[in-house]
Parts: C-alpha cells; sequence; structure tokens
C-alpha cells in the first residue's frame, strides 16, 4: 500500500514545520516533507513538493494564502488544511508536540505514534558562585577532558589561535595547551568564579603563556570576523536557553577554513534513561554532584535538535553524531 504524502508548510521551515515532519516519521502510512514560503526558508516551497503531496498542512492562515496566491493552478484538487498555530515555540517543544497531535488526529492515524520526549528543563545559563565552581572542579572528569583535547588536537592546525567557549575552570585547555605547545588559546566563561579557579589552575600547570581568560559572553563575542583558527566549547550549548545566537558568532569569529569541535551532553529519551546515566557516572559523586549531572542531562538537547540549530546557524561541513551514550559531537577538521 502506498504512503499518504503530508506537506507541512509555514514561513521559514522551522520549528512547527520541521516538528511536525518529525512526529509523522514515527507514525506508519505517511510520508512526510517540510517546506516554507519565504526566500529565508531552510527548504522552499515548490510546484513540486506541491505535486508531491497528498495533503498540504499549513500552520497559519497567510501560509495558506501565499500558496493559493502564487501556486494556484498546483493547488487544484489539493486539500489544504490550516492547523492555526502560531510561531512561538521551539523545536520538538513538548507543547507544541503535544499541541501538534492534537490538531493533526482529526486528519491522520495518529494511533502507532510512539512519540514521547522528556521536557527540556533549563538549568542556570551561568554557574557562579564560589562554591559551585570549587564543587565543579572537584568532579573528575580527567578521562573525559583528555578524550576531548586529543579529538580537537587531532581536527585542528598545528599552530594557530584557539577559542574556547565556555571554558569553566579551564581543565581542557590546559589539557591541550601541554600537548599542542603551538596553539594560543582564548578562553572565555561568564562566570567570574569559574574563572577565578580557572586561573589557579593555569598557574599551576604552569601554562599561563598560552592561555588568556576572559569574561566574555559567547552569544555576543567582542572579537572581529575570521578572527580564530578553530573553536572549540564542551557543555556550553546545554546551558543557553537558545544556542542559536551562539553558533552564529561562532561563525562569524571563525576563519572561513577553521576547524570546530563541539561536544555536550544528549537529553536521554526517559526520566528513567536520565536516572540510570546518573548511576553509571556519578555514582561515586556526592548528592549535589548528582543532581548537578542529573540537571545537566535534562536540560541538554536531543541529537535532532542538534542538526537542525547547527543548520539554523548556517555553519556547514559539520559531522554531527552521537559520540557516546550520554554524548553528542559536532566537528569540522581544519582545512
Amino acid at each position: 500500500m502506498d504512503k499518504i504524502k503530508i506537506l507541512f508548510v509555514c514561513s521559514q521551515n522551522k520549528w512547527r514545520s520541521l516538528t511536525a515532519e518529525k512526529i509523522c516519521e514515527k507514525i506508519s502510512g505517511y510520508s512526510a516533507r517540510s517546506a516554507g514560503t519565504e526566500k529565508g526558508a531552510r527548504i522552499r516551497v515548490t510546484e513540486g513538493l506541491l505535486g508531491w503531496a497528498d495533503v498540504i498542512f499549513v500552520m497559519e492562515k497567510k501560509h495558506e494564502s501565499r500558496l493559493h496566491s502564487k501556486f494556484p493552478e498546483t493547488l487544484t484538487g489539493k486539500k489544504v488544511i490550516c492547523l492555526q498555530i502560531p510561531d512561538n515555540y521551539k523545536y520538538m517543544e513538548p507543547e507544541l508536540v503535544e499541541l501538534l497531535q492534537a490538531k493533526l488526529s482529526p486528519y491522520l492515524e495518529m494511533s502507532d505514534n510512539q512519540t514521547s520526549f522528556m521536557e527540556r528543563v533549563l538549568e542556570p545559563e551561568v554557574m557562579d558562585t564560589w562554591e559551585e565552581a570549587v564543587e565543579y572542579d572537584s568532579m573528575d572528569f580527567s578521562e573525559v577532558n583528555a578524550a576531548f583535547a586529543k579529538s580537537a588536537i587531532a581536527l585542528g592546525p598545528i599552530c594557530g589561535k584557539i577559542l574556547d567557549a565556555g571554558t569553566g575552570t579551564a581543565r581542557i585547555p590546559i589539557a591541550i595547551a601541554q600537548m599542542r605547545l603551538t596553539w594560543e588559546l582564548t578562553c572565555i566563561d561568564l562566570s567570574a568564579n569559574m574563572l577565578k579557579v580557572a586561573a589557579e589552575n593555569v598557574s599551576r600547570a604552569k601554562v599561563r603563556s598560552q592561555i588568556k581568560l576572559e569574561s566574555i559572553d559567547a552569544k555576543a563575542m567582542p572579537y572581529p570576523e575570521s578572527s580564530f583558527d578553530m573553536v572549540i566549547s564542551n557543555s556550553i550549548i546545554h546551558h543557553l536557553p537558545d544556542p542559536l545566537p551562539f553558533l552564529q558568532e561562532v561563525k562569524r569569529v571563525l576563519k572561513p577554513n577553521g576547524a570546530i569541535f563541539l561536544r555536550d551532553l544528549l537529553r536521554p529519551e526517559k526520566p528513567e534513561m536520565r536516572d540510570n546515566l546518573v548511576e553509571m557516572y556519578a555514582g561515586d559523586c556526592n548528592l549535589h554532584q548528582k543532581q548537578l549531572f542529573s540537571d545537566s542531562l535534562q536540560a541538554a538537547f536531543t541529537l535532532a535538535e542538534v542538526e537542525m540549530i547547527v543548520e539554523t546557524a548556517g555553519l556547514l561541513g559539520l559531522r554531527i553524531y552521537e559520540s557516546s551514550d550520554r554524548h553528542w559531537t559536532a566537528e569540522r577538521a581544519w582545512m
């Protein structure tokens, strides 16, 4: 039996239409695609897409009007349904998922839909008390940090200027500096106390000549365009309510041939999966440290969300993949 072909349309082909497309991927009997009506859309509506679709869902009345105005002949005999969903949501936001499922259920057979998403719960963007900084620095990430440092070095240039965004207590740039003497590392963070601990760590490791620590907001950096040969970042993304401004800044300050190495946590699908990861990797930590890890997992993004945000930021040529049972990685080698 042929699948019913569905096209979801909004303005920019971003959060609403892409979430709807993702939901339909889980339902047997349907093939879904999404497109936008505006010039800046990720994929623009075409006669071919409209001709392909058996059913067309638009998010707002204005999208339906644009389609009828531009493609009157192509829409002849086509079923166009307006869902009346405003542009107030992020990609795969639980409230948006529930709203789409309710709006689509009169038209689509939703019984096969097994989509289940643990809600993203934000944690503070900045860990700025001295106690939090010391507590974080005392957690043993040495193995993970060493692996990050080696991978970053393998992707980066022999020598150059490297930006570490969200450096925390600078454990990773210290490991890099000890292995790559030809790198100049600019390490930024918004937490004054994290940077104080970082300064002590840098001094103790005797790498002050290579590492410059700066109190900078990674979402609005003061550096000129094309300032860095490589941008690295470990675990900054899950702290940001919206990572898009940060990733757009990464694109701006990075040289066109620059390398990128980003890594962060993955949000588990279910609470029990989150709790299992906490016990597996923080079982020997104190209760506060366990809670920190649990909160970070809950605040993280899914791989699909990361892919979409990176693409929206216009960062090209990145390989984005699940690099462990709790991490995603986005990387691009220096050219």
